[in-house]
């Protein structure tokens, strides 16, 4: 980050642009981030080509707020074509959306077997992490992890790996919101905030990655290939982390506390893994050997690639395939239509209304043998 954009002399790197929070005017969509106190032109904000990586100007503060908002691709959930419920209070009111992500990591795992899901678990009000969410929240959140498991064993037996990549919540934004009303008190420490260069969306959410439950091929991978590629399935994956991640008390009265103390060092960003509901709860730095490994599981029970990632600095990232092929993207949609008839029916067979699932009886979910 730097403080004077008119001493910047180069482009911002790929790691630098994806810590860079997002910004709409509706016909601009740019990177930006704020001047810390003490510049020239503090509170300003920088606008950075999404692109090149170059500054394209400054606004001053109040008026960027005014003027931008935050772009979020989880701002209506409901109103998404993968879409598939969401987990409500007693009172009925919306706490947490499932959603399926759009491109599935294997859609062919034997003959006449189910494509294999991959859900999204999203907080209804919009934050910046599960650091910053509410009791209620967390509540709901372990309520949509209990059914997507209890679905996900219902197809084949298979298993849940949860992991979020999650950030601070967006103080600065809020700041130049509060500038732009007046209402803005000085005080209190002057720290940007980035977000975690692994999140490419700025609405906490919660990936819940399908497990096989034993080895299987990955026939899309072979058409790839040329030869069989075999997933390891649930088998690739263990409790334990590297020495980088930090165990946590996934307990949803002390859950947010706990992922805000041991995120803390790497500013407030951080990714989580859980093995299954019961799981130890991990977090770790987003680019470190953890997360490394974390991939590389993830690769294994897949079936797929994981390398190192140039706009990660080198991080190892999963290797997913493209929906830019037509027969896969047409592919793709069909499993999503499959997936959602098949939640809908899962959903009906335990007393639950899809588009509104009673948290307690969400949590009360009977296993599936």
């Amino acid at each position: 980050m730097v403080d004077y954009p008119e001493r910047w002399s180069s482009p911002f790197t790929q790691v630098e642009m994806r810590r860079l929070w997002t910004y709409s005017d509706g016909a601009l969509t740019v990177k930006a981030y704020r001047l810390l106190g003490g510049t020239a032109r503090a509170g300003s904000w920088v606008l950075v080509d999404q692109a090149t990586g170059n500054i394209q100007g400054v606004v001053p503060p109040g008026e960027f707020s005014r003027r931008f908002r935050l772009v979020d691709l989880f701002a209506d959930v409901p109103g998404l074509a993968t879409y598939l419920g969401t987990v409500a209070a007693a009172d009925g009111s919306a706490l947490v959306d499932l959603v399926l992500d759009r491109n599935p990591f294997m859609l062919a795992n034997g003959p006449r077997r189910a494509a294999r899901p991959h859900a999204l678990i999203v907080p209804r009000s919009r934050r910046d992490g599960w650091s910053s969410a509410t009791t209620q929240e967390l509540a709901a959140c372990h309520a949509a992890m209990t059914l997507v498991a209890a679905w996900y064993r219902s197809m084949d037996g298979g298993h849940v790996v949860f992991s979020a990549n999650d950030s601070a919540p967006n103080l600065d934004y809020l700041r130049d919101m509060e500038a732009a009303d007046g209402t803005l008190v000085d005080g209190g420490t002057d720290v940007a905030v980035t977000k975690n260069p692994r999140q490419d969306v700025q609405h906490a959410h919660l990936h819940a990655f399908y497990a096989e439950r034993d080895r299987t091929e990955n026939y899309e991978s072979s058409a790839l290939e040329g030869y069989p590629v075999i997933a390891a399935g649930h088998r690739a994956f263990s409790a334990a982390l590297g020495s980088d991640a930090v165990l946590v008390e996934p307990d949803s009265t002390r859950l947010a506390a706990g992922v805000s103390v041991a995120a803390q060092p790497w500013g407030g960003t951080y990714c989580s893994y859980q093995l299954g509901v019961d799981g130890p709860f991990w977090v770790m730095p987003a680019l470190g050997p953890s997360m490394d490994e974390f991939n590389r599981r993830l690769a294994r029970a897949d079936g797929l690639k994981a390398e190192p990632d140039p706009g990660l600095g080198g991080a190892v990232n999963l290797v997913r395939p493209s929906l830019t092929d037509v027969q896969r993207l047409h592919a793709a949609q069909r499993a999503t239509a499959e997936q959602r008839e098949s939640f809908e029916t899962f959903a009906a067979q335990h007393g639950l209304n899809a588009q509104s699932l009673d948290m307690d009886l969400a949590l009360r979910t009977p296993r599936t043998p």
